[in-house]
């Protein structure tokens, strides 16, 4: 599960938008993995499946069709 604090902040004073950043990231990640292939960095999960780290990674595999990614699961 995407968190959506996350995934909704926007930083007015840089014209930063996390959305937007990611779009870009994702879009430079999907052309690497189908360059060279897989991706073995792991996201990282709370335990109550919460994404806290990955978001780029683990986006742009998904909209590749891929359904499993390597995770480190545990408490923060």
């Amino acid at each position: 599960m995407l968190n959506p604090e996350i995934m909704n902040f926007v930083d007015k004073r840089r014209n930063y938008s996390f959305q937007a950043s990611l779009a870009k990231r994702r879009e430079e990640l999907r052309t690497v993995l189908e360059t060279f292939g897989g991706v073995t960095w792991p996201v990282v999960v709370r335990d109550d499946m919460v994404l806290v780290d990955g978001y780029c990674r683990f986006t742009t595999l998904r909209e590749m069709g891929i359904s499993q990614v390597y995770a480190y699961v545990g408490a923060l």
